[in-house]
């Protein structure tokens, strides 16, 4: 039954014709990877930086094999300094993060609106001058729901309510649905093709996370805030169609966006 399926799906292509999609592929480009990004755009070599982006004022894509192979990544990481993970161990342990609304956690979401800070903000990836800043919350928030939900802990329930409070703040402060700890100035660059760290990767995350907390732990701000977020984009979408085309559209999915489909839907 199978192999008859199968041959009846191919004389329906044959016969309808074949229609026009967005290519994929599964073979990762250097640009994928969290930790080339984070390398190169802390790289004081311009030079460098100016050869890797050059693929986006030729519009290329990651199936473009030539042009990608030239792009082998040097060695940029100096040698020793390695991260010391018990020493980050012990700073989070020690300072009662996601205690007062989340603290140092959701500090770039605060900057990012406009709210005051009172703690410091988190180095490596999530430092406020890096561009993936803000998906770390996400992780934490889609954890703690699952642990949550596994084992119930009130003090932990405690702590990642009081991060989507502070999160909910800070949207309720933009005022556009928008939720991020950088600016929406990252999508004018996702939109124009222009360099940026992939931006939806880290949104897929905090709407992944706020679904989690509603599925998981029965928080309903979550879902609200959520539903706000995918208001927001589904209006971006069809701002850039409306003002380009949809190839423009296509075109700027070549980056990191594959996860945004499955938490839309």
């Amino acid at each position: 039954m199978k192999c008859l399926r199968l041959s009846e799906t191919l004389v329906i292509v044959l016969m309808f014709g074949f229609v026009m999609c967005k290519e994929c592929t599964n073979i990762p480009t250097e640009l994928s990877s969290h930790t080339f990004r984070y390398n190169l755009l802390n790289s004081n070599n311009v030079t460098y930086k100016e050869e890797v982006y050059s693929h986006y004022d030729k519009h290329l894509t990651p199936t473009d094999d030539n042009t990608w192979a030239s792009l082998i990544p040097r060695k940029i990481l100096r040698k020793g300094g390695e991260f010391s993970w018990m020493m980050t161990y012990k700073k989070i342990k020690n300072s009662g993060v996601g205690g007062g609304g989340g603290g140092e956690l959701v500090y770039s979401f605060r900057e990012t609106a406009g709210l005051p800070n009172f703690e410091v903000a988190y180095g490596g990836w999530e430092a406020p001058d890096q561009e993936l800043r803000g998906h770390f919350v996400g992780h934490y928030l889609s954890a703690s729901a699952q642990i949550w939900a596994s084992i119930g802990h009130d003090t932990l329930k405690k702590k990642m309510t009081a991060v989507v409070s502070t999160l909910a703040e800070c949207q309720e402060k933009i005022g556009t649905g928008y939720l991020s700890a950088f600016t929406s100035k990252f999508f004018d660059r996702f939109e124009a093709i222009k360099p940026v760290w992939a931006p939806y990767y880290t949104i897929h995350k905090i709407m992944a996370s706020l679904v989690d907390q509603y599925v998981l732990a029965g928080n309903n701000r979550a879902l609200k805030m959520v539903t706000q977020m995918a208001d927001y984009f589904y209006e971006r979408v069809q701002n850039v169609i409306t003002e380009y085309t949809i190839e423009r559209h296509w075109l700027s999915l070549n980056e990191e966006t594959g996860g945004m489909n499955y938490i839309l839907y």
